[in-house]
């Protein structure tokens, strides 16, 4: 079990490492792709194919999925951001477990009852002969 300091510890520490990662997660998962055209003799008809082509998907709030293009000047910026909001995922989740077992370990104790006092209270027992 972990103290009470060290939880309160790797909770600032999440807290901090939250704000530079929101500042530039992107939502979403990141995909390349690579793909032919249509002009006969192009090399990309027999050997290597044109890409990659950098694409960002999501659900969107609909519930369907959305996406767009990247051109390649943003890829590498977009590549941080995605793998910024996979960061921050992971820490929210950590700091949502952590923000649990503080509101377990905070409630109040469930009240002792005697079995003597069980009975006296609820529905009476008959034996069989």
């Amino acid at each position: 079990m972990t103290s009470v300091t060290s939880t309160r510890g790797r909770r600032a520490t999440l807290l901090r490492r939250l704000r530079p990662l929101a500042r530039q997660a992107l939502f979403g998962t990141l995909s390349a792709t690579y793909r032919t055209c249509g002009r006969a003799g192009c090399h990309c008809q027999a050997g290597a194919k044109h890409g990659p082509h950098l694409y960002v998907s999501f659900r969107g709030p609909a519930g369907t999925t959305a996406g767009y293009y990247v051109p390649q000047a943003l890829g590498p910026r977009v590549r941080t951001g995605v793998a910024a909001w996979q960061a921050l995922q992971a820490q929210l989740r950590e700091l949502a477990e952590l923000n649990r077992r503080q509101l377990w370990a905070a409630r109040p104790p469930r009240p002792q009852v005697r079995r003597s006092q069980r009975r006296a209270d609820g529905p009476t027992r008959v034996r069989p002969a």
